[in-house]
């Protein structure tokens, strides 16, 4: 048995590991275009204007609600505007979530510290931790209310643990909407009634009371002050957007094994082990049972849903890595040596798969990332059974650390397959305090180009799906422009064009235009006019947010 400053020691290298793989990375990798762009630069815009009004491309842009901006906004202006900034607090509220299930853990799991690093070594965990996006924030606060109610459960003396439990889904209510309070509602009573028990009534109320003077200002203010804000955000981003009748559509409706599949593969490498958990002979407790509930109502809501993306499974991993971990020290001696050689044919199934990635730059990558996992589980399998279970965390950490290097360095090295960042580098020595610069039909595409050019950028194609209600509500301020009014600004504005090299033939209708730089599938031209300045003319002058306004499209 090791001593005390032993187990001390591990525990010391196991948490710098994970603070490292998690913070490390967050400067190194360009931000992605959608979601990473959009909401870097959202938050920029409010920075600029109002912090209330989530805004983009200048415009009202009420998708989400403003937590998560107002956490990008407060890194902003501590680290300053970049990309490090951006993604921080998705990293500090995937360790604020490690934390909180290790903290419940203790004192109801012989191995605490388990769960925690199943989910931090779970390959959808860590990838949400590395993106600016709301998922991970929300993420942090759904777990803190469901393990809050959960012990309220266990002691309905600590009435304060139910207090705590309606603070968080407020919050999470205020990050990502009324998944917030909805979610865990449905697990909540789905428990009591498998469980058939009933609380009292008197601290519910009070916890609702919470609840709402944290959930209702903002959402008050929003609605006296901002038109078409309830049906914008209530109704159209909640029930359209399950119901699948959302206009305009800006999603696919998955196969019915979609969420599985994803729930199954974000939990990677622990994906064995959670099946043996759950055919286990032994019988599952009632925290077993809250857990599997946890999981299993977003499993199914989701696969209801018309809409589902794949981090949409994220808040049941902390369900999942519960349950695994509580299930983790049974498997011993035959047992785990089955699951460990199962999982080693599982990555070099994945290895094998990996060759017919539709992508080929990234099939290298993945087949390094198997043969990663392949070599630290091997190593795990290898050692002497007394020893295994010491050995199996630091398996799981260094792998993770082959796979996360690996994301990083495909990250740089193809950063055109996701981001913007070498195209908006190419056109900042051109532009001028007056140019225009234009993304062709797929701003959403492109968005990361507003946050590195920091100016915004403009339209010519009404069908926008994030832009779709600034431009409906907000005719006088919107930057959209019609292909006839485009034409007469090409003759005497210096205009920039950003778009698919596969659209460059059909921007000629609009005028004589050059590339300047191009990036894997995206290119960017410039109009030739006459009597244009050269960019060397304009050195000096800095490209600011503000350009003019094209005149509103007739």
């Amino acid at each position: 048995m090791p001593s005390p400053l032993t187990r001390h020691r591990r525990s010391a290298a196991l948490v710098l590991a994970i603070l490292v793989l998690t913070l490390v990375p967050l400067a190194l990798r360009p931000l992605f275009n959608l979601n990473e762009g959009l909401y870097a630069e959202a938050a920029r815009e409010m920075l600029a204007h109002n912090p209330l009004i989530p805004r983009l491309d200048g415009m009202p842009y009420l998708e989400k609600p403003p937590v998560f901006y107002w956490l990008v906004m407060l890194s902003y202006k501590i680290f300053g505007i970049g990309k490090f900034a951006a993604r921080v607090p998705s990293a500090l509220a995937a360790l604020g979530t490690l934390l909180a299930v290790a903290r419940f853990a203790k004192g109801r799991m012989p191995e605490p510290a388990w769960p925690a690093l199943i989910l931090f070594s779970s390959i959808g965990f860590y990838m949400m931790s590395q993106l600016a996006m709301f998922d991970m924030v929300f993420t942090l606060f759904h777990t803190i209310t469901l393990l809050a109610f959960y012990i309220y459960i266990e002691r309905p003396e600590r009435s304060s643990r139910l207090m705590l439990a309606a603070a968080a889904a407020a919050l999470a209510c205020l990050t990502k909407g009324l998944i917030g309070i909805a979610l865990p509602g449905v697990i909540v009573i789905a428990f009591l009634a498998l469980e058939r028990r009933t609380i009292p009534w008197r601290p519910f109320l009070v916890a609702w009371l919470v609840f709402f003077v944290i959930v209702l200002p903002w959402h008050v203010w929003m609605t006296l002050h901002i038109p078409g804000f309830f049906d914008r955000y209530i109704i159209q981003e909640h029930f359209d957007r399950f119901l699948g009748t959302l206009k305009p559509m800006d999603y696919r409706r998955p196969p019915p094994y979609y969420n599985l599949e994803h729930l199954v593969f974000g939990i990677f490498p622990w994906t064995p082990f959670l099946l043996a958990a759950l055919i286990r002979r032994r019988p599952f407790d009632r925290l077993d049972r809250f857990l599997l509930v946890w999981a299993g109502t977003y499993l199914v809501f989701f696969t209801l849903s018309k809409t589902s993306s794949s981090y949409y499974m994220l808040p049941a991993f902390p369900a999942l890595a519960l349950f695994v971990g509580r299930a983790l020290p049974d498997l011993e001696g035959r047992s785990l040596t089955r699951l460990l050689g199962a999982f080693a044919f599982l990555c070099l199934a994945a290895g094998i798969a990996a060759l017919r990635v539709p992508h080929p730059p990234m099939r290298p990558y993945l087949m390094g990332a198997a043969l990663a996992y392949l070599g630290f589980f091997v190593a795990a399998l290898k050692t002497p059974h007394p020893r295994r279970e010491r050995i199996l965390p630091f398996a799981a950490i260094g792998s993770q650390a082959g796979f996360a290097a690996l994301f990083l360095a495909f990250s740089i090295a193809h950063p055109n397959r996701y981001a913007s960042k070498n195209l908006a580098r190419a056109l900042l020595p051109h532009l001028t305090p007056h140019s225009y610069v234009f993304a062709a039909h797929h701003y959403e595409d492109l968005s990361s180009l507003d946050f590195y050019l920091n100016r915004p950028i403009y339209v010519f194609d009404r069908r926008q799906g994030d832009l779709y209600y600034g431009i409906r509500h907000n005719p006088k301020a919107h930057r959209l422009i019609t292909g006839r009014a485009l034409v007469d600004l090409v003759k005497h504005r210096r205009v920039f064009i950003v778009g698919p090299a596969s659209d460059e033939r059909s921007w000629a209708r609009y005028g004589r235009f050059h590339v300047i730089a191009s990036d894997g599938p995206d290119v960017a031209v410039e109009n030739d006019i006459q009597g244009a300045r050269s960019p060397a003319q304009y050195q000096g002058h800095r490209a600011r947010p503000g350009a003019p306004r094209p005149a509103k499209a007739g």
